[in-house]
């Protein structure tokens, strides 16, 4: 990499020049088509599919951008026919949402590949702007492919020149100070040195010489419910937090700002240097959400869908580099967030930015003895230290579209397919995890699992979990399964010919293990809406010790199928090293890991984090080889099943263990106790005088809980 600063003083005056040269990523051509490892995308619905490459560049200490040139030397390659982007998928069943994304894809696929003009037509654009606490950063998508549609010509820039104009604050003016103030901060050194392109030459201008790591834990709650965090406050305390509880109430009378939740904002920034963490406490007409708009100028969206925006999102708290005017209202009008036109092409009104400056995380209720309750669950899962529980994982998964679905032409997409790619990449230990797969109707999942995906499954293997992971059809209050219940005749699945039963409804809350919570991650549309009660908020209470889910409709973009789901569990389960294990650490890398494959703002958007963001996931800071030490010491299997009463236990144990065997219901209640007592691997014969009926067995050895789903006739 080739990086040099230009002085242009003759010509700008009072402004610099940096100039970095971006290479291209590596690439093949094969069977006419362009392969390349670990790019991004572009992502504008309808225009040519072509890689790119995304780079985070450092700047000067407060530096602002005066504005980003790109330039390169288009080599031909060839003639190859280059596929339309395909649009993004809505996670949720609405034909009428699918059609008009559809044509309006089909429309600018026309208005794309009707002309012979490069695509792209510049050699890069600015995908974000703004920081990473003390670091100044300028995100750019550098095109080093461009195609001509009608002629299908394709082009390669082997290496692509960056020139970022930008002039240095004033000294002593509140920007300079602002930047003054971060100096030593080395809080997010760790991540700053994976994210940031050009990190060797920054560090001339990021010298430390009095190291300090921010240690703020911060709690913004009202006023008449500051006691009923007392018990976590004392907790933090003990780990050594600094820990600030803030009422909105001070906030609203002594911080500048046009509405709370700038307020809210701009005390954060005030406070940059200390913070860490911030816990927001309150429902939304407590402690308000800002609304953003994705669209420049269009509130509910090209699709006139309050449901897709505008979108509330707690991201507006966590990004705190420039005020708002500079950032995520930089236009300043009534719209904040703004960073698509009408074809999606990344040409926004306004300049936020992804990369967040503190971890941040919401309880989502103003209710005192839930508020109290949540905080005494989430202290007892942060000090948890039993791996075997904390690695154990719940996954169910529906179907989302079957192929061709209503004649539509759509592929096939089943939940589970994402759930498997955690196992098959080592990220979830497939030994250690229940699936729950759509088994029934017609076509069915292709994929092995546990059991079938049904509610009283669901709840039933919800124990001693973990960590959930659910791919579902949702709303404000549940998720459900889609199956193809029955066909016409013409092979073609069709709205009227499936149905929905219910996975999960908030209500069944109530019958999980609130005492072994699991970290969960909601992938269905609109569970953590926050404007209800919603099903995100309610596992938070029962069920769960932390949740992501998704404020309005949730999205898939095909640049990055398994998506921030993916990234999050990769960087809290298997590579913590700079994540250690700690669920708001991993949840904002994982959001970095997304934006640079796919920058697509609608999903940052609609995910947020409902929980403790300091909370560890193992019960410490861990590191990645510790993750490698664990084993399981036992495991079971019954035989024959189905059975007549009469049944063998195989066990494979490494040493000899005292286990306890108890049966359970289908509905979840407790039947009896088959056996408690010491065994060594082999099998081990019992007899039971269960009527007949379903059952599970509960096998609980050490530290290790498992089920068997037992089927008993007469």
């Amino acid at each position: 990499m080739r990086l040099f600063i230009l002085f242009f003083l003759t010509l700008y005056g009072w402004a610099h020049v940096l100039s970095v040269t971006v290479e291209a990523p590596e690439f093949r051509l094969a069977d006419d088509a362009l392969v390349v490892e670990d790019g991004s995308y572009i992502n504008i619905p309808g225009a040519p599919n072509l890689p790119c490459k995304t780079v985070t560049i450092a700047l000067p200490p407060g530096a602002i951008v005066e504005g980003v040139n790109f330039a390169g030397m288009k080599m031909e390659i060839g003639s190859y026919a280059i596929s339309p982007t395909p649009p993004p998928i809505p996670l949720i069943n609405d034909e009428n949402l699918l059609k008009r994304i559809q044509e309006s894809c089909k429309l600018k696929k026309d208005k794309f590949y009707k002309s012979d003009n490069f695509f792209p037509q510049d050699y890069g654009g600015v995908l974000s702007k703004g920081g990473l606490r003390k670091y100044t950063l300028v995100t750019v998508i550098c095109y080093h492919f461009a195609y001509r549609p009608k002629s299908k010509r394709l082009y390669y820039s082997p290496n692509i020149s960056v020139d970022i104009r930008y002039r240095m604050p004033n000294p002593g003016s509140e920007r300079a100070q602002f930047w003054q103030q971060l100096r030593d901060d080395i809080t997010y050194d760790e991540i700053a040195q994976e994210v940031i392109y050009n990190w060797q030459d920054a560090q001339t201008w990021y010298k430390t010489y009095s190291p300090k790591r921010a240690n703020g834990y911060y709690i913004i709650i009202s006023d008449s419910l500051q006691n009923t965090v007392n018990s976590l406050v004392a907790y933090r305390q003990m780990q050594g937090y600094d820990v600030n509880v803030v009422t909105k109430e001070y906030i609203e009378s002594n911080i500048p700002g046009i509405d709370l939740q700038q307020k809210i904002r701009n005390y954060l920034r005030q406070n940059l240097p200390d913070i860490e963490y911030t816990l927001l406490v309150g429902f939304i007409s407590d402690i308000p959400w800002r609304n953003l708009v994705p669209f420049n100028n269009d509130p509910d969206s090209p699709y006139d869908d309050p449901n897709i925006s505008p979108i509330p999102s707690d991201l507006y708290y966590a990004e705190l580099t420039d005020h708002d005017t500079l950032s995520w209202n930089s236009d300043r009008d009534e719209y904040y967030g703004e960073v698509y036109d009408s074809l999606t092409q990344p040409n926004g009104e306004d300049n936020p930015d992804y990369h967040a400056d503190i971890h941040l995380g919401r309880i989502p209720y103003s209710t005192d003895y839930v508020i109290e309750d949540i905080c005494t669950k989430m202290i007892s899962f942060d000090s948890n230290t039993d791996i075997l529980y904390k690695t154990a994982s719940l996954l169910p998964a529906a179907m989302y579209y079957f192929e061709n679905e209503n004649n539509g032409g759509s592929f096939r997409l089943d939940g589970a397919s994402f759930t498997e790619e955690l196992f098959n990449d080592g990220i979830l230990d497939s030994t250690n995890a229940v699936t729950l797969y759509e088994q029934a109707g017609l076509r069915p999942s292709i994929f092995s699992c546990t059991d079938s995906l049904t509610k009283d499954n669901h709840i039933m293997y919800w124990q001693s979990k973990g960590i959930m992971y659910e791919c579902h059809h949702g709303s404000y209050d549940c998720y459900a399964r889609k199956i193809w219940a029955w066909d016409d005749g013409d092979s073609i699945p069709e709205n009227n010919e499936m149905s929905w039963p219910l996975s999960l409804h908030r209500n069944d809350v109530f019958l999980l293990d609130n005492d072994h919570p699991a970290t969960t991650f909601l992938r269905s549309c609109l569970c953590g809406k926050p404007e209800v009660y919603c099903l995100g908020g309610h596992l938070l209470y029962r069920g769960s010790s932390a949740v992501i889910s998704s404020s309005r409709i949730a999205w898939l973009s095909l640049a990055d199928m398994d998506g921030i789901p993916y990234h999050f569990f990769k960087r809290l389960m298997q590579d913590t090293t700079l994540s250690s294990g700690i669920i708001g650490n991993a949840y904002d890398i994982a959001r970095n890991d997304f934006m640079g494959i796919s920058g697509f703002w609608i999903i940052i958007y609609h995910y947020n984090l409902f929980g403790d963001p300091a909370l560890r996931q193992f019960g410490r800071a861990i590191g990645t080889e510790e993750l490698k030490e664990k084993t399981i010491v036992a495991s079971f299997g019954i035989f024959p099943n189905p059975n007549s009463g009469q049944l063998t236990i195989n066990l494979s144990c490494t040493q000899k263990r005292k286990i306890r065997l108890d049966a359970y219901d289908v509905s979840g209640r407790f039947v009896e106790s088959l056996y408690t007592g010491y065994v060594e691997g082999g099998s081990k014969n019992l007899n039971t005088k269960l009527p007949a009926g379903v059952y599970f067995f509960r096998l609980v050895n050490g530290d290790l809980t498992t089920f068997e789903k037992v089927i008993i006739i007469k």
